[in-house]
């Protein structure tokens, strides 16, 4: 609790650590991400380690794809890590138990300090682009499930998972929906596509009525999904700005405009960690295209049936915004005061550490919409743990 609000933290984070592999079916477990240290680095900053993943470097500072994640040298000691001060959290002091959850108890000391009651967890932004293999990325996407299980079973009311699918396969996704439901997973993540395929895909819909049937919550989360991005990605902003931040309206266009919230009723979605502006942009020329489109596309039945208004407004839309953001009283009269998130992003070292405190002074939004923002929105999408 934190000046009087209850906290329920809608997107924080695990780092990479190699006992997310220990679960690796035998076949797969060679092929496991392994940490490297680059020699002649001197010119490299502070991207020394990097991770192994099917063949490929990341993350990488320089050239085609490049883009921030973690490295080895924030979660292991071997590579560089401090054991006090892993990751790249800069407000204080994180062990590494911390920051890959390997020390649950280490969590839940810095989640009292920062006022959060509860955290839904997610996975490095890696996960985006461990393997094209359908099979290696399931493999992978399982055993960090089962680890994320694990730790968090060690105080299922505060500490939440997002269990990663896998949506190459269309068989090996729906082993792993059914097993983490079984393993306790509060929602679901996917990214702002699935390779070059937009979830809207028709080769994809028999993963999607899985995902409805089972009633999870459904978080697209940012992170370089689309590989067309990588060549126009030379740094790190670049990332941020287009490799990272353009897979949202992907989504958008998917979930919104091809009618999947209108296929699937009962399902709810969130966009997570793509701050909020880019929702009035997709709104508005969804909005403007869709009355004229209706009337002059061959096929109108390709478009929503209901207004992106109504759509966006119907209760299972949610997104979460920056805390500093100068338009969240606008952002909360499109979408209502009810589908506002509040998300730490820790233990990344991006300055949202007191974004809580931030929501909480700020005068241009009512207390009620704070609680609802820092608390009540969370709960009533994941769930009351």
């Amino acid at each position: 609790m934190l000046d009087g609000y209850r906290i329920y933290d809608a997107d924080a984070h695990v780092m990479m650590t190699p006992e997310m592999w220990a679960d690796l079916p035998k076949e797969y477990a060679v092929r496991r991400p392994r940490p490297v240290a680059i020699g002649d680095a001197a010119d490299l900053g502070n991207w020394k380690t990097a991770w192994l993943l099917d063949g490929r470097l990341e993350p990488h500072p320089f050239g085609p794809g490049t883009h921030a994640a973690n490295t080895p040298a924030m979660t292991m000691e071997a590579y560089g890590a401090r054991p006090d001060r892993a990751g790249d959290f800069t407000a204080f002091g994180l062990p590494i138990g911390c920051v890959t959850l390997t020390d649950p108890a280490a969590r839940l000391a810095a989640m009292d300090r920062m006022g959060i009651d509860v955290q839904v967890m997610f996975p490095s932004t890696l996960y985006a682009m461990l393997s094209a293999d359908a099979g290696l990325e399931a493999a992978l996407f399982r055993s960090y499930n089962r680890f994320m299980a694990r730790q968090c079973g060690h105080a299922p009311k505060r500490l939440r998972w997002a269990g990663v699918l896998p949506m190459r396969d269309h068989a090996l996704a729906l082993e792993a929906l059914a097993e983490m439901q079984k393993l306790g997973a509060c929602a679901i993540v996917v990214f702002g596509s699935v390779g070059e395929r937009m979830h809207s895909d028709p080769s994809l819909g028999k993963i999607w009525d899985a995902i409805a049937a089972s009633r999870l919550p459904v978080c697209v989360h940012m992170a370089m999904s689309f590989p067309p991005f990588d060549g126009l990605c030379h740094s790190i902003q670049d990332a941020n700005m287009i490799g990272k931040a353009l897979p949202a309206q992907l989504a958008f266009v998917a979930l919104v405009g091809h009618g999947m919230l209108e296929r699937y009723p009962d399902l709810s979605v969130a966009f997570l960690e793509f701050g909020g502006e880019w929702i009035f942009y997709s709104v508005g020329r969804m909005r403007h295209y869709t009355a004229i489109n209706r009337a002059r596309m061959a096929d109108p039945t390709m478009l929503p049936m209901n207004t992106v208004d109504d759509l966006v407004r119907s209760g299972r839309f949610y997104l979460a915004v920056e805390a500093s953001d100068t338009m969240m009283p606008h952002e909360l009269a499109l979408l209502g005061d009810r589908q506002i998130l509040y998300s730490s992003d820790f233990p990344h070292g991006e300055g949202r550490d007191t974004a809580a405190a931030e929501i909480i002074a700020r005068p241009d939004i009512t207390g009620e919409q704070k609680k609802r923002i820092l608390h009540d929105n969370a709960a009533r999408f994941f769930g009351a743990p």
